[in-house]
């Protein structure tokens, strides 16, 4: 999955939202940053983001990036659980 694909994808779902990887338990996903052709997903902190502020964020980045974890597996999917937006 590109940036720009899941922008669009995520562009009609509640701005409310947080963002997690799809872990046991879950792992809030708390920043975003590049490396080369790779748009990555951090989990520093205990604090999501919420759809609203990764789509303010998102948008600084090359739209073109791959979506990847911080562990650079990639992610291919997202799933809603409750208050939840999980990538897996």
């Amino acid at each position: 999955m590109r940036l720009e694909e899941l922008i669009t994808l995520i562009h009609q779902l509640d701005p409310t939202l947080t963002l997690g990887l799809d872990t046991d338990p879950i792992t809030p996903i708390s920043n975003l940053s590049s490396s080369e052709q790779q748009f990555l997903l951090h989990s520093a902190t205990q604090t999501p983001l919420t759809i609203a502020s990764f789509r303010q964020h998102a948008t600084h980045f090359n739209q073109q990036l791959i979506i990847f974890n911080a562990n650079g597996e990639r992610l291919y999917g997202f799933r809603q659980s409750g208050h939840w937006l999980l990538f897996k």
